[in-house]
């Protein structure tokens, strides 16, 4: 269960974290402003990788914890069988 909750909270967590990334949008409108800049193409490169990886955090998280913590619970749940045949 504990795993369900993990993922649930790390999707939260990521998603605050790409609904605040104010390097990426700050990057990103000056790309759109300045689209031949050098400079504003270095940063938004720069500010890309994270907002990427939180969004992967966002939308892996939770489907993740989840099935994880389902395998986790079944195990358990057929371990609790096979040790109570057994007595």
């Amino acid at each position: 269960m504990v795993l369900c909750v993990l993922g649930v909270l790390g999707t939260l967590y990521c998603g605050w974290g790409v609904w605040t990334d104010e390097v990426y949008y700050r990057a990103a409108l000056a790309m759109e402003k300045y689209p031949n800049n050098v400079l504003y193409t270095t940063e938004l490169k720069m500010a890309e990788p994270r907002h990427m990886l939180l969004l992967t955090g966002t939308f892996a998280s939770a489907p993740i914890g989840i099935i994880l913590g389902s395998i986790c619970m079944g195990i358990a749940a057929i371990l609790r069988d096979l040790a109570g045949g057994r007595r």
